[in-house]
């Protein structure tokens, strides 16, 4: 154990904190946002080779040796050089080369901890799940799956050392954090956790906003969006792609201000029974709790959107035949709840009609045609504005697990029918 050593930056004295407490939970958390430096050689530092896996063997097993800061790989290693490449938690578990090699992170200090592969994964299987819709679409060189990955992320911005206090993007004083490229052209750096703009940018000063927020108050179309910069998980958009996340969200307002219209003019011709007070609640026991993560297999394919409750009458009374929201595939029978489906496709937060103690809400649910694309049903939700297809089911989704038929779309008459 190396001695009079001292944490050297954040990461390192919440870690130490959180071991001396004897509180693993706060440890792991902590080290699953920590920005992690992989000693490499000089000439691997200088890019004039591969930077390969930093091992040492210890007891017969490969580990691969990680620090959380200059000073403790020069704590760790004496008289070694101090050249590194920093990575993250998350990436180190996608790319992890060997189940039987070990992850020693801060070997010697008090800080240390070991993990073996399926540790590794499980502490950043959260962070791979919520970045997958981004590195997918990179990888597959997708511009409209990142938009669309995007339009669902909240997102982390650096902010201007030493700027104005405010954190509200719509005042005019904001600290906007924007670097030049080589050719000049003003860029912003944008990351989607707090974990990548460490990775990138070490301990930084930063605010959390979600991506229509950006949108809205991009200060300038002339200025590309960095994302992710200095990470495996990086992307470079234009000024006018943010300009298209800004028509999206025209877009759907359009539509949502003429359901209210229409809810204005409704005609009240059918009955229906009020969605919360229709059955009787069957909780369902600890032992049925559903914990799959994505769609049933078993199922058929059927796609879904969210309705804000108060647009639900327009539906019914009035006939309303069109629909803007994130498209999804339906999880099937028992998989969901309000909570559950809110979180998934990031429906709460500021601004939101939804509550996650929502005791229920609305959904249109259909089959797929050959008319409909074929990416609606494969990946992440995709924003989409649409005409309601025939057959489509109204259903109220209950917060103790029903899953209720309301009515059905006839698309010839251009009305609602009661179930």
């Amino acid at each position: 154990m190396v001695t009079g050593w001292q944490p050297a930056n954040a990461t390192e004295q919440a870690l130490l904190a959180a071991a001396e407490a004897d509180d693993r939970q706060a440890f792991l958390s902590e080290l699953a946002a920590a920005a992690l430096l992989l000693p490499v050689s000089p000439a691997a530092a200088a890019g004039r080779e591969p930077a390969g896996w930093p091992t040492a063997q210890h007891d017969g097993v490969t580990h691969v040796m990680v620090y959380t800061s200059p000073a403790a790989i020069a704590a760790g290693l004496p008289g070694q050089s101090v050249s590194y490449r920093v990575s993250g938690l998350i990436d180190l578990a996608v790319d992890w080369p060997d189940d039987d090699w070990v992850l020693a992170v801060d070997a010697g200090l008090p800080i240390g901890v070991r993990l073996v592969a399926d540790e590794l994964r499980t502490l950043a299987a959260p962070a791979v799940e919520a970045e997958r819709p981004v590195r997918e679409a990179i990888v597959q060189q997708d511009p409209d799956a990142l938009m669309s990955a995007l339009l669902r992320a909240e997102l982390v911005l650096p902010l201007r050392p030493d700027g104005p206090a405010t954190r509200d993007l719509s005042d005019p004083e904001f600290p906007w954090w924007s670097v030049p490229d080589e050719q000049g052209r003003l860029s912003l750096p944008v990351f989607t956790s707090e974990a990548r703009l460490r990775q990138a940018l070490g301990d930084h000063d930063l605010v959390a906003v979600s991506s229509l927020q950006l949108a809205e108050h991009w200060p300038d179309l002339s200025w590309q969006l960095l994302l992710n910069p200095e990470t495996p998980v990086a992307a470079a958009l234009p000024g006018e792609a943010v300009l298209t996340l800004r028509e999206w969200l025209g877009e759907l307002r359009a539509v949502v201000t003429e359901a209210a219209e229409q809810e204005q003019r409704r005609r009240g011709t059918a009955a229906y029974a009020e969605p919360s007070t229709v059955g009787v609640p069957v909780p369902r026991p600890a032992s049925e709790t559903v914990t799959e993560d994505g769609p049933d297999p078993e199922v058929p394919l059927r796609l879904q959107l969210v309705i804000p409750h108060r647009y639900l009458t327009s539906y019914l009374d009035d006939g309303y035949d069109r629909a803007a929201g994130l498209v999804h595939a339906w999880h099937g029978p028992g998989r969901d709840t309000p909570a559950r489906l809110y979180r998934r496709l990031g429906l709460l937060g500021g601004g939101s009609p939804f509550e996650e103690l929502d005791e229920w809400v609305a959904v249109l649910r259909w089959a797929p045609g050959e008319a409909t694309p074929e990416e609606w049903g494969r990946g992440q939700p995709r924003m989409e504005s649409l005409v309601v297809p025939d057959d489509t089911e109204l259903r109220c989704l209950h917060q103790d697990g029903r899953d209720e038929l309301l009515a059905r779309f006839d698309a010839a008459a251009r009305r609602w029918s009661p179930a």
